[in-house]
């Protein structure tokens, strides 16, 4: 069973730093063999001779994996049949309250009430063991070399830096890197494939000393939980805070700018090309801004169907048509949303 924490209404997080679960969650993959076997097939074969490899082998293949069990447990379930795969907690003492997964699909990092990141490889044995070199420390799951290749989740590197719970994450696989918000305010942004620590982010301080909001109010020297994480693959991050504040950054530390997004956002995702920023929340609206300025650009009203869960993308690299939006809302229906063809014909006219 999942743990309930508080109503995702209030607060998605308990006093403890303990995650009600969410979009934040879940994840669906295919694994990092599969998708290493269809890409050297590729290369191997060439587009014109390229064959698929065949969809009951990939529906075989592809897994839900999920966190914030009470057993404190990553677990992952088939989905066909949602039966039970694995599970382990790769070391984390306490709740895992997060996960994201790296679009290669074989690297997976996970967020603890224990202040640390964990970085897992997805049913990827040769990726484990050149991750550490052939050898994984007890506290991690044993040894990589020889049990590995029996275990589905492997866990291979700690990513230190905070020293509050993690409360989200956004891992960019084409930039290796991941970034961590905790409750205590602060990002971290590591290296995923050798597990090191970049720089540490203070979001309170993104407002000079004595400086103000642009609401008026003091902003120095308030922590404010980092809610959400949204990480493009140039290298610009958006974070909103517990304040519904949205902050852009460069993994580099360099302050861009900042929104109020006058709402608690439950979903917030980068479109293709990392130049637009999706968000959804409370007010049940999907807002589409530009990452570089935050101004809002678009507005989708959902009001029918109640606050705004979660928000997901076709991915670009397995779609070449345009993109879908996916949404999902309160009363459990999912909106798919296109371009408005109607509009594009109007501007080519």
């Amino acid at each position: 069973f999942l743990l309930g924490g508080n109503d995702l209404r209030d607060s998605c997080v308990d006093a403890n730093g303990v995650l009600a679960a969410g979009s934040w969650s879940f994840g669906l993959t295919l694994g990092g063999s599969i998708k290493y076997m269809q890409q050297k097939r590729r290369v191997a074969m060439g587009k014109r001779r390229y064959k698929e490899i065949p969809q009951n082998a990939l529906d075989a293949s592809a897994m839900l994996l999920s966190c914030g069990y009470w057993d404190n447990t990553i677990k992952a379930h088939s989905v066909e049949g949602l039966k039970l795969k694995c599970s382990g907690h790769g070391g984390h003492r306490g709740a895992i309250n997060c996960l994201s997964i790296g679009d290669e699909g074989g690297l997976m990092v996970t967020g603890g009430q224990d202040a640390t990141c964990r970085v897992w490889t997805v049913d990827w044995h040769d990726m484990a063991i050149a991750l550490t070199d052939g050898y994984v420390q007890t506290a991690l799951g044993g040894n990589a070399s020889s049990s590995s290749k029996e275990r589905t989740l492997n866990c291979c590197h700690i990513l230190w830096g905070h020293d509050a719970p993690i409360t989200c994450l956004s891992f960019s696989s084409d930039l290796d890197a991941v970034v961590s918000g905790s409750v205590d305010g602060i990002v971290c942004v590591h290296t995923v494939r050798r597990g090191k620590f970049v720089r540490k982010i203070d979001t309170s301080k993104f407002f000079p000393d004595g400086g103000s909001s642009p609401e008026g109010t003091n902003s120095s020297n308030q922590k404010k939980l980092v809610r959400t994480l949204a990480l493009n693959d140039h290298g610009t991050f958006v974070a909103h805070l517990e304040n519904d504040m949205l902050q852009s950054y460069t993994i580099n530390a360099v302050k861009l700018c900042c929104a109020d997004a006058g709402e608690k956002l439950n979903a917030m995702e980068m479109c293709s090309g990392g130049e637009m920023l999706v968000t959804g929340g409370e007010s049940c609206h999907v807002v589409i801004r530009t990452v570089g300025d935050l101004i809002v650009r678009c507005v989708l009203d959902l009001s029918s169907h109640g606050p705004i869960r979660c928000i997901k993308l076709t991915p670009d690299k397995l779609n070449p048509a345009p993109q879908f939006m996916y949404i999902g809302t309160d009363d459990g229906r999912v909106t798919i949303v296109d371009r408005d063809l109607k509009r594009n014909r109007k501007k080519s006219l």
